[in-house]
């Protein structure tokens, strides 16, 4: 019979396609990972994963055992959580997933009074536009941009995040009026590269400034932010960076078609764990508390009447 700890290696190696990758999921290195492997592999008596030149492959017998791997693993993490659930006691690590623009800005300027009436919670923030599974307890808290689907996730609204279009007061000195019924000819965007070019604000900007040129291409949120502050361009930008930085001026008002909305996310099994609910708890007030800076950019400069 194979043990949970084989099948959680041989299930880490599946998903990621390598020993490297599979050991940082599992926190281990790369010879336990092929350890635990060789063990699987020998008490099966088949070969799992065939070598290719794009990395590990599920052989015909690895894939037929996968749905029943996943099936213990489900089970397993299951007992993990309800164990965990009924600590009454608010202490203890608690893991919680963001964007590291969202943790930076939103979450960690608040984190001293969290501390300071609850010292024995450890919190761990993962930061990454990865979403990280509250099912396979890769987290127990996410902060996500969209409403997750598994039954078993409990998700709570707790504000809007207006996007809006940003440039610096020294880059419209040098550049002059932005219009975007011209398609932004004459001037520069902030633009997304790889993966964030399926992002709706690049697909926006490939619309609305198709005459502008591209100063540079980025993808993270926090490097779009500086790259605005620096002057080399207009970025699209979560509202509440209009309120942190006086230098940036909103060109218009938040654009409906690209907000996003900010969801709370746990298991349910941990509904009950004292140290997750202190954590949401915090989190829900912390973020409900900059709900209108969240949804809503400063006040635009009124244009100079002519006399």
């Amino acid at each position: 019979m194979p043990e949970w700890s084989d099948l959680r290696h041989f299930l880490a190696i599946a998903r990621e396609g390598n020993l490297s990758a599979a050991a940082r999921r599992l926190k281990v290195d790369q010879t336990t990972v092929g350890r635990r492997l060789a063990v699987l592999e020998k008490e099966l008596g088949a070969r799992l994963f065939d070598r290719t030149p794009t990395g590990l492959k599920p052989t015909a017998v690895a894939l037929r055992i996968l749905p029943a791997a996943e099936a213990v693993e489900a089970e397993a993490l299951r007992v993990e959580r309800l164990a965990s659930g009924e600590d009454l006691r608010p202490s203890g690590p608690v893991t919680v997933t963001a964007t590291d623009s969202f943790l930076v800005h939103n979450v960690m300027p608040w984190l001293g009074g969290f501390q300071a009436r609850h010292p024995e919670i450890e919190l761990q923030l993962l930061s990454g536009y990865e979403a990280l599974s509250l099912v396979r307890r890769e987290a127990d808290v996410a902060i996500r941009l969209v409403r997750p689907r598994e039954a078993s996730l409990r998700a709570r609204k707790v504000a809007a995040i207006g996007v809006v279009p940003f440039a610096s007061k020294a880059y419209l000195a040098r550049r002059g009026p932005v219009r975007f019924d011209a398609g932004l000819q004459g001037h520069a965007v902030v633009g997304y590269a790889q993966d964030s070019r399926r992002w709706p604000e690049s697909k926006w900007l490939d619309v609305h400034a198709a005459k502008a040129s591209v100063a540079v291409r980025l993808t993270s949120i926090l490097g779009l932010l500086q790259a605005a502050r620096e002057g080399l361009g207009v970025a699209l930008l979560p509202a509440y960076f209009g309120h942190l930085h006086a230098e940036l001026v909103p060109l218009r008002d938040a654009l409906p078609e690209l907000e996003r909305t900010v969801w709370l996310v746990f298991h349910e099994d941990l509904a009950h764990n004292a140290r997750v609910r202190a954590v949401v708890d915090f989190l829900a007030q912390t973020i409900a508390e900059q709900a209108e800076a969240l949804a809503k950019p400063p006040a635009r400069p009124r244009k100079k009447r002519a006399r």
